[in-house]
Order: structure tokens, then sequence, then C-alpha cells
């Protein structure tokens, strides 16, 4: 098979996808963020926080569209303990809807106990 030839005036090699790069710290930071906070939807979503929410955009789309987070820590009280062990594996199944995790970082973050999870503080 012959080469690709290269268009003159290119002398510069064809650019690759650098696979060995690192992400920096801010970036990891921004990952476990949206990962936390994508798994904070999902317990709301198991849990149907939805319901009882003043939101209207939340009712009518049957789903926690507002602040997730306090949401959560709002409604978790009220919640029993053998239902939150329920809903764990709701949520690593990928709750109601069965979404998978956007990125590997979402599914480790999924796999943690609840009170762990409510600890993490986003900056």
């Amino acid at each position: 098979m012959p080469k690709r030839r290269r268009k003159a005036g290119d002398d510069k090699p064809a650019k690759k996808g650098n696979f060995l790069k690192r992400r920096t710290f801010e970036q990891g930071k921004k990952q476990m963020d949206d990962a936390h906070y994508a798994t904070h939807r999902l317990y709301c979503d198991v849990f149907d926080f939805w319901r009882g929410c003043k939101l209207r955009m939340c009712k009518r789309h049957r789903r926690c569209i507002g602040e997730a987070t306090i949401c959560l820590t709002r409604g978790l009280p009220q919640v029993s303990m053998a239902r939150q062990g329920l809903a764990k594996k709701q949520v690593i199944a990928g709750g109601p809807r069965r979404l998978p995790p956007a990125i590997h970082v979402e599914r480790t973050v999924r796999e943690t106990d609840l009170a762990q999870l409510l600890t993490w503080r986003f900056l």
C-alpha cells in the first residue's frame, strides 16, 4: 500500500493523539466534582425527592432538575436505612433510567457509601 502523500507546504508530520498525557489537578478535581454531582442526582431520582420538591420543573420532568446536593441532604433523614441500602444498588445500576457512568471516576463514586458521599465538598 502506498504511503499517504503530504500536501505541499505542510512540513509538519500529522498529529496523532497523545494517549500518555496526564490530567492536571484542576481537571481531576472537576471530574470528581461532576461525578459526585451526578451521583447525588441519581440518589435524588431513586428516592423520588422530586415528588415533594418546591420547583415545578422537577415535578414536570419527574426527576431532580434543581440543586441535587441540597435536595439530597434535606430529604435523606426521612429515608429508612433499608431503603438506603436498596438505593445504593439501584444507583450502581444507573438509577431508574439505567444511565451508564459518563467517565470511569463516576463509576467509582457510585460504589462509595452514601454517608461518605455526602461528606464531599465542592469548590
